[in-house]
């Protein structure tokens, strides 16, 4: 390879942007600012101390920074809750579903009324699933989740009509002091129960072509039509997760460095508390 291939090919690395590119950038803002902290702390105190100092302020620094990121769920997120499609059913849910929390549908299920914000998150999540369409960039930044490959039952939205939407479960679990709001338990991966929704749909019959400039007619159900339902679960998701860890680690790294710099502190004050015991020269 000639040297002007060589050094085409060093360029075309160094300008694409998710790998080579982020990496130098990355390592030369790393150098720049905390190698310039280093360097003038070491010139005063010593290289070695000055890495000590130096490394208990960074790591000290991303640990507080990690955990406001955990407070306020912001920084690196984790996926936000969702809801997952566990199946799509046409006809009887009871006697076709293979989740137990179906078998005496709709026996025990709330009926959920028009503006309750649980059946408009999960209305989202059907839709996408029923029309074969999936929102892009994960679960983060109020996004639909991403459909499981279900096959599409319609091919629009205009196509059908939802008819009723259920839930059951999702509250939090006893604990002393009497029962917490939903959603509120410290740790409900663990105490929290659940949460399953139905969302039940059904074909329109199809509409007359409309006159240029009239308004649309409203859908009307089709009557003969068999009732689709989308059966989800609610995916806590772990949106403080990712923060949590970088806290933990970096916190780990600060109390190692803030011990390193007392034993070192503790062995100069015996040296020097040695050295002014020590008998004095003839």
């Amino acid at each position: 390879m000639t040297a002007a291939a060589l050094a085409s090919n060093l360029l075309a690395a160094l300008s694409w942007d998710p790998q080579v590119r982020g990496f130098l950038i990355f390592l030369t803002s790393f150098v720049i600012l905390c190698g310039s902290v280093y360097l003038l702390v070491a010139t005063n105190t010593g290289a070695r101390l000055g890495f000590l100092i130096a490394g208990a302020g960074l790591f000290g620094w991303c640990a507080l920074m990690g955990w406001i990121w955990v407070i306020y769920g912001i920084g690196i997120r984790g996926d936000d809750p969702h809801w997952e499609v566990k199946e799509v059913i046409t006809g009887d849910v009871a006697a076709n579903s293979a989740v137990d929390k179906t078998k005496n549908f709709p026996n025990g299920w709330e009926k959920l009324e028009q503006g309750n914000p649980i059946l408009g998150d999960a209305t989202a999540t059907a839709d996408a699933v029923l029309t074969g369409e999936s929102g892009e960039g994960g679960h983060g930044g109020g996004e639909v989740a991403a459909a499981p490959a279900f096959p599409a039952v319609f091919e629009a939205p205009e196509q059908y009509v939802q008819i009723a939407g259920y839930r059951t479960g999702g509250e939090d679990y006893w604990i002393p002091g009497g029962y917490l709001e939903r959603n509120q338990t410290p740790f409900r991966g663990w105490l929290h129960q659940p949460h399953y929704t139905v969302i039940q749909v059904q074909a329109t019959i199809p509409p007359d072509e409309d006159e240029e400039g009239s308004a649309p007619a409203e859908p009307v159900v089709d009557p003969d039509a068999p009732i689709t339902s989308v059966v989800m679960e609610r995916n806590l998701g772990n949106l403080r997760q990712p923060s949590a860890l970088f806290g933990l680690a970096n916190t780990i790294l600060f109390i190692v460095f803030c011990v390193l710099l007392h034993r070192r502190d503790k062995q100069i004050m015996a040296t020097r508390a040695a050295g002014s015991t020590a008998p004095a020269a003839a």
